[in-house]
């Protein structure tokens, strides 16, 4: 049986897709390892410090961040 993969872990990706990086790449913008595959397949949370990142990175809120994960998955 397939594991369902959360709203968050979905955005992640696309976000990650929508400024074509790769999963290294992006990784490595954020400080989230070697990768962010285990992410986005569901298997890893999304760590505060990775949100935070991301946002920083990104110049959204957390608010917009959360908006954004709601409206657009």
């Amino acid at each position: 049986m397939a594991q369902e993969i959360s709203i968050e872990a979905q955005r992640f990706k696309k976000v990650r897709e929508e400024l074509g990086k790769t999963q290294s790449e992006f990784a490595d913008l954020l400080d989230a390892g070697s990768t962010t595959a285990d992410i986005e397949r569901g298997k890893k949370k999304i760590t505060g410090k990775i949100v935070t990142e991301l946002l920083r990175q990104f110049h959204i809120t957390r608010y917009g961040y959360m908006a954004i994960v709601i409206i657009n998955i």
